[in-house]
């Protein structure tokens, strides 16, 4: 397979990708290859943005968690497609970091946290391979330098230079990290407790509540059998449910965290379910019509007034209780 050849990429599609993708799973050489594309700006382009269009496929997660994968590499992968992405699909840094630290397992977390001078110098991207530690790992890595007394202290540090919004958002997405802040807080050797913990109590409320809800869903249906089915014959109470809960949440704010961590809970299972959902909360980009090609799991293709969406949901009984949200 001619990987490291540009016409190849070029005509390449979504298949080929993960054709190629199984390919260098596959090759004795895998690293070899890796290094020799990434020294092409265009293979480099074309591999990346494979990489966050397959985001949701086994391959991928794969190929990123192999032995072989160099950690360099993972990073030019992901800072490659950092402004890109976020232009182009306006989805925020810490949106895009989180659905990076979903592909990327435990065990590669920790070598990138451990050896890309890169990661430290990003606290978004830090924070959220944190959440993927496990007890252990946390214990190597805050012992890879100096004493732990020391880089505990410094870590919490952190979060007094990170803004509410920006705090609050990373813990939203990562509920874990919150309970690994309060066991190292324990230890801390300061008088008191940083504010910021304080400050959040109720969004971890909040988190559990949101965490309910998703568990709740996925009891229902599996995020992989509902992807593998045409948007047609998908759960049609599933996304109606989260339409409606959704739009009982009165901050914008609040709302768009809601149906991120869905997203991330895989409630809302792929790129096209978020984009109807976010556009009938009331988090579509302002200059969007109400009159839109509703294209969606539960009506098909449709042009439809949203103000008629709303009324049919309305005709809808969700099973859980807004008062959860």
């Amino acid at each position: 397979m001619q990987v490291l050849v540009y016409d190849y990429w070029k005509k390449s599609s979504p298949q080929h990708a993960k054709d190629s993708f199984e390919f260098l799973l596959s090759a004795p050489y895998l690293q070899d290859y890796l290094e020799i594309l990434f020294e092409v700006d265009e293979l480099v382009e074309y591999f990346c943005s494979y990489c966050w269009i397959l985001r949701e496929e086994d391959v991928l997660k794969e190929l990123i968690n192999h032995q072989s994968m160099p950690s360099n590499l993972i990073c030019k992968a992901i800072y490659y497609g950092f402004g890109k992405y976020l232009k182009t699909e306006n989805i925020t840094p810490d949106y895009y970091f989180s659905i990076w630290a979903k592909i990327i397992n435990s065990e590669k977390s920790l070598e990138l946290l451990l050896s890309e001078p890169l990661v430290g110098k990003d606290v978004t991207f830090q924070l959220n391979l944190l959440s993927n530690l496990n007890a252990k790992q946390w214990e190597q890595y805050f012992e890879s330098s100096g004493t732990t007394e020391q880089n505990t202290e410094s870590f919490l540090r952190i979060f007094e230079k990170i803004d509410s919004i920006h705090c609050k958002r990373l813990l939203y997405r990562n509920p874990n990290l919150y309970q690994y802040l309060r066991m190292l807080v324990v230890f801390d050797q300061k008088d008191s407790v940083p504010g910021f913990l304080f400050q959040l109590e109720n969004n971890l409320k909040t988190i559990h509540r949101w965490e309910e809800y998703a568990n709740n869903k996925l009891k229902e249906f599996s995020p992989k059998e509902e992807r593998e089915k045409s948007p047609s014959r998908r759960n049609v109470d599933r996304l109606a449910d989260v339409l409606r809960d959704g739009l009982f949440i009165a901050d914008d704010s609040d709302r768009l965290d809601f149906i991120e961590y869905l997203m991330i809970r895989e409630v809302i299972v792929d790129e096209q379910e978020m984009d109807i959902i976010r556009q009938y909360v009331g988090l579509a980009d302002s200059n969007s019509n109400f009159e839109t090609k509703f294209s969606s799991i539960l009506y098909g293709s449709l042009d439809l007034p949203k103000t008629k969406i709303v009324g049919i949901l309305e005709d809808h009984s969700s099973s859980v209780n807004p008062t959860l949200i």
